[in-house]
């Protein structure tokens, strides 16, 4: 596990952190539809707790926590995926993909950075 505080590491969960509140914000402020927004808004925030989790740990303790980053990693993939689902336009669809990318890199960076003993 990672046990050195890492400058790149802290950026990397509160990259995933300001992503989730992205993907969140990013249906409201396009108008998506009410199904749409519903969904999104509802795993942005659950994508949320789960950053802020693994921002918590990761400062409280100079560990990652696997679990946390795993769930944001996933929930980073969802925001990819999800506007595919939906009949939505343009700018909640890039909006929720980019905001999707940034939580699934650095989500998954943070998996691997603390599942190796390498430097992050």
């Amino acid at each position: 596990m990672a046990s050195s505080r890492s400058g790149f590491l802290t950026a990397a969960t509160l990259l995933a952190l300001v992503g989730s509140v992205g993907a969140a914000l990013s249906p409201i402020i396009a108008g998506a539809s009410a199904a749409y927004t519903g969904s999104i808004t509802t795993s942005g925030v659950l994508g949320v707790v789960f950053a802020g989790r693994s921002v918590q740990l990761y400062r409280a303790t100079e560990t990652v926590s696997l679990p946390a980053a795993v769930l944001t990693t996933i929930f980073g993939g969802w925001f990819m995926a999800a506007p595919l689902l939906y009949d939505v336009g343009f700018i909640a669809t890039a909006g929720t993909q980019l905001s999707g990318t940034i939580v699934a890199t650095f989500g998954l960076y943070t998996v691997v950075a603390g599942g190796t003993s390498s430097a992050a």
